[in-house]
């Protein structure tokens, strides 16, 4: 399976979320590919290393860099799931790895500034693509009342909403800097948080 977690604008947590699926469906005894595509940053490439050069830290995640969208899909076929972290900004490769994904995932703040360009690639993927193969991810919170309002905003605009949201703490920028994911905080909130994310995306994919 493949799940395609891509975004029109970097600073949304694209990355952030890639990571800690692999990380989940990893500890959840899946074999697991994180595909980095966005080759001139390998944020999540870089990331990784860090994990592995930490004392202690399970487990480890398999992620490799693909200059093209198309050579990430061909090695998924060795793998039970491959998670692509796009590139922060809508490309061709964006494009061919949602076709080829069973899920699409677009991770998006609660903003209007996040909000207006994750729904104009949503319309674009949606017009090649099966409008319930593309769902949001509200990550970066900042209230409840806005999360509230985000949620009905995409509504209205027709597409899903997945349960659960990443609120902004620090606590989840300091467990990535030292090469951890967002259920691998030092806070059971913030774990408990980013892990209802997770199921929500693991239940999709059960029913994709």
């Amino acid at each position: 399976m493949i799940v395609a977690v891509v975004s029109q604008k970097g600073g949304v947590g694209k990355s952030s979320l890639s990571r800690t699926l692999a990380v989940e469906f990893t500890r959840a005894g899946w074999s697991v590919l994180l595909a980095d595509i966005d080759a001139s940053q390998i944020t999540s490439n870089r990331w990784a290393e860090k994990r592995r050069n930490a004392a202690g830290i399970v487990p480890q995640i398999e992620t490799a860099v693909y200059p093209m969208a198309a050579l990430a899909v061909e090695a998924s076929k060795d793998y039970d799931l491959t998670v692509i972290d796009g590139a922060p900004h809508a490309t061709q490769g964006t494009s061919d790895a949602a076709s080829a994904a069973d899920l699409v995932v677009i991770p998006t703040g609660s903003s209007m500034d996040d909000l207006e360009p994750s729904v104009m690639l949503a319309r674009e993927l949606a017009n090649s693509l099966k409008s319930e193969k593309i769902v949001f991810a509200l990550y970066k919170t900042t209230s409840e009342a806005q999360e509230r309002e985000s949620r009905e905003t995409l509504s209205d605009f027709g597409f899903e909403v997945l349960p659960g949201s990443v609120p902004v703490k620090t606590g989840y920028i300091d467990a990535f800097d030292r090469g951890f994911c967002a259920t691998e905080t030092k806070y059971d909130n913030l774990n408990q948080a980013a892990g209802r994310l997770v199921k929500s995306i693991a239940d999709k994919l059960r029913g994709a």
